[in-house]
């Protein structure tokens, strides 16, 4: 963001362009001794979070052929960041699990009981049998793609929201520049009481929730690159000027899933304005691609984003619409550059 323009500073900290990026740089060493090669990673650099007990939400069919969002895509992700180096060159912070309190930030408290712990322990209430299904596979779901582990996926979705605050708060406090979460369920399209897309609560609204309420950060932006719509993290801000959700997806007049993030979708009362939605319609003749993202981002997503003049910048980073992604589930043709 600051290399398109964007400068984004915090209370009590300097501007991110000025400051040292590790602490040898700084005088503190004698003039007659070389400076030693730092043994410990610089403080104020990029952090990694993940944890592998994220990859246990799996479906208990063991097919990860019939279930696209498996446990292979953080785990390519993390081999990715071994492989290149960068995983030495970042700071590696300890995820965690989300407490039932910081999910009902977002979530109902019917919706946190029955997804946060662990179902078995529930079977006796027959009210909530219904909410889930037996899926082609053999595995259980909440709906059609949405798997459901009975074991192990209530830990690993907290986990993944616990993982994303963490992250967050040490870089809104400066103790990191910057950072990049490696988390899965994903979080966009849950809502107040509903899973759905893959996701069972919201993590970057959750994190931006609490952002408001214990550091009283008054100005985040959420921005949302994943191909399909984040219908809960719009539900979550939608009457919240001091929220700015702005997503860029796949649309075409509704039919793309999840059907909503129209252009006129912009907020409500006081947040009229503050929901902004680059909804691409026109199917996939030609596929929307580099050209036509770096439009959208030069001429309506950093305009918006200097205005706003954000605290914070939260990326919902979904990673479908690049090339080779199946027209169901993307169709888009984004180079990973």
């Amino acid at each position: 963001m600051e290399a398109a323009g964007l400068s984004i500073s915090f209370p009590g900290h300097r501007p991110l362009s000025r400051a040292q990026s590790s602490p040898a740089s700084a005088s503190s060493f004698p003039i007659s001794v070389p400076a030693p090669e730092p043994t410990i990673k610089p403080r104020f650099t990029t952090g990694l979070v993940y944890d592998s007990l994220m990859q246990k939400h799996q479906c208990m069919c063991g097919n990860t052929n019939s279930h696209p969002e498996h446990a292979g895509r953080i785990q390519s992700i993390w081999s990715r960041l071994q492989e290149t180096g960068l995983r030495a060159q970042c700071e590696c912070i300890r995820g965690r699990k989300a407490t039932l309190e910081e999910l009902q930030t977002v979530h109902s408290e019917a919706h946190v009981l029955l997804y946060g712990t662990n179902p078995l322990r529930q079977k006796l209430d027959c009210s909530i049998t219904p909410m889930f299904v037996r899926l082609p596979c053999g595995g259980v779901g909440v709906d059609s793609d949405t798997i459901w582990n009975e074991v192990h996926s209530s830990s690993a979705a907290r986990l993944a929201v616990g993982s994303v605050v963490e992250l967050v708060f040490k870089v809104a406090t400066g103790e990191l520049k910057n950072g990049f979460a490696v988390v899965r369920p994903p979080g966009h399209h849950a809502e107040e009481s509903t899973p759905m897309g893959f996701c069972y609560f919201n993590s970057v609204a959750i994190a931006a929730k609490l952002l408001q309420q214990r550091l009283n950060i008054s100005k985040i932006l959420i921005v949302d690159w994943d191909v399909h719509h984040g219908n809960g993290t719009q539900q979550a801000f939608y009457d919240d000027p001091n929220v700015l959700y702005l997503s860029i997806h796949r649309y075409d007049d509704g039919n793309f899933f999840p059907g909503s993030g129209a252009p006129d979708e912009v907020g409500s009362g006081p947040g009229v304005g503050f929901n902004v939605n680059v909804a691409f319609t026109g199917g996939l003749d030609p596929p929307m691609g580099d050209a036509e993202y770096l439009a959208a981002f030069r001429s309506v997503v950093m305009p918006i984003a200097n205005e706003f003049a954000p605290n914070i910048v939260l990326v919902s980073s979904g990673f479908d619409a690049v090339e080779g992604h199946p027209p169901p589930l993307g169709g888009y043709t984004l180079t990973s550059k």
